[in-house]
């Protein structure tokens, strides 16, 4: 909030009374924002399943409050006096109550119309609600300012830690989720352990999470708490064992039996993608590992390289599993393993742009996994010659 925001009667509060921060789309599935106290609410983020829930949460507190559906508009297509003119309009069966305009896909809406959003937002005078669904949703923006001063702004991608900067997923809060959504909404107790299991399978993908908590839930009879075992058989199947092998074998570097695997899941009709956010998901605890290792040497600490494989998420599952992935980081070399993070970002960038095509995006997975090779010492010398 910026220094010197004045609370006003349409600040939205919480049950103390205080004006509420950002709110994570986890907070809002337990407890519905309180839509009625707030002109305008945002939603973003890139977890398109976290949006849908919250959304469903807030269309459904509506209607059960008004008695009719809130109005529903395509980002893509619609203008912004149509949506103006809707929350301005007083209900004819509404009452006192205010109307509430969603805006899906509403990226394009806010690039175009900016100034108006932020001369509404200004006036604090609608009588109804307008609700932005975007993907991006800058913090160093003027709109961004003016929301989080009278508004309320939701965050749905996938929880990060709470340290200043930290770009790294929550994982206890991830794995509390999973356990959560798994019994309150398919009936399917999860053990910690099997949580965090799938959790590893998965990575932090809350959609496809739910869809294999679903599965789950039709293998298990109800009471049983489901284990380690059971995500494995359920959840793991040959393709989950096709990208084991993806990443094995690109820690190891061999390039050919990385690229035969990949060849094989893209045969059988995955995307590119998909198979990208489960490889990137441990190749970032590898990096992980790497940061905390060059940390504690530029600080002359002692370091013992299997204590921070564990507290980085690393198990010693099966047996033995933990010793093969030090030696895969030590065989990759401290030069290339300081540089996962950024050629992950650069993968992900390329997925998503240049590279967004079924028929282009195999080569940023291979590309990925070419930087990934040592190189020879012939090579070495003739990239320096």
């Amino acid at each position: 909030m910026e220094s010197g925001a004045q609370l006003d009667s349409s600040s939205p509060l919480d049950e103390r009374g205080c004006l509420m921060p950002t709110l994570h789309a986890f907070d809002t599935l337990t407890q519905p924002a309180d839509w009625r106290h707030s002109p305008i609410i945002v939603l973003f983020g890139d977890e398109s399943f976290l949006k849908q829930r919250a959304l469903a949460k807030l269309t459904e507190d509506y209607e059960n409050s008004i008695g009719f559906p809130a109005s529903v508009f395509d980002g893509n297509q619609v203008e912004w006096r149509d949506v103006s003119d809707e929350v301005a309009t007083v209900s004819l069966f509404g009452g006192d109550d205010p109307r509430v305009a969603i805006v899906d896909e509403a990226d394009r809406l806010v690039t175009q119309y900016r100034d108006r959003i932020e001369a509404y937002v200004e006036q604090k005078t609608s009588h109804g609600c307008l609700v932005l669904v975007v993907d991006k949703w800058q913090p160093n923006t003027r709109l961004y300012k003016q929301v989080d001063r009278v508004g309320l702004q939701i965050e749905c991608r996938a929880p990060l830690e709470s340290r200043k900067g930290s770009k790294a997923i929550d994982e206890p809060r991830v794995l509390k989720w999973i356990m959560m959504w798994g019994e309150q909404h398919h009936r399917c107790k999860l053990s910690k352990e099997a949580a965090e299991e799938l959790l590893g399978l998965v990575g932090p993908k809350l959609g496809l999470l739910d869809q294999d908590l679903a599965k789950l839930a039709l293998f298990v009879e109800p009471g049983d708490i489901v284990d380690v075992d059971k995500v494995q058989k359920i959840v793991g199947g040959w393709r989950q064992q096709t990208v084991w092998e993806i990443l094995d074998a690109g820690m190891d570097g061999d390039v050919a039996g990385a690229i035969s695997q990949l060849d094989h899941l893209l045969q059988a009709g995955e995307a590119a993608p998909a198979i990208f956010a489960q490889v990137s998901w441990s190749l970032r605890r590898f990096a992980q590992v790497t940061d905390t290792y060059l940390r504690q040497i530029r600080s002359r600490q002692k370091v013992n390289l299997s204590a921070i494989f564990k507290s980085c998420g690393f198990r010693d599952w099966p047996s033995g599993s933990l010793q093969k992935n030090e030696q895969r980081l030590i065989r990759l070399g401290r030069e290339r393993a300081a540089q996962l993070h950024r050629w992950l970002l650069e993968t992900d960038l390329a997925l998503k742009g240049s590279h967004s095509s079924p028929d282009r995006a195999r080569f940023a997975l291979e590309f990925l996994f070419m930087r990934m090779k040592r190189e020879t010492k012939s090579e070495v010398n003739s990239r320096r010659s």
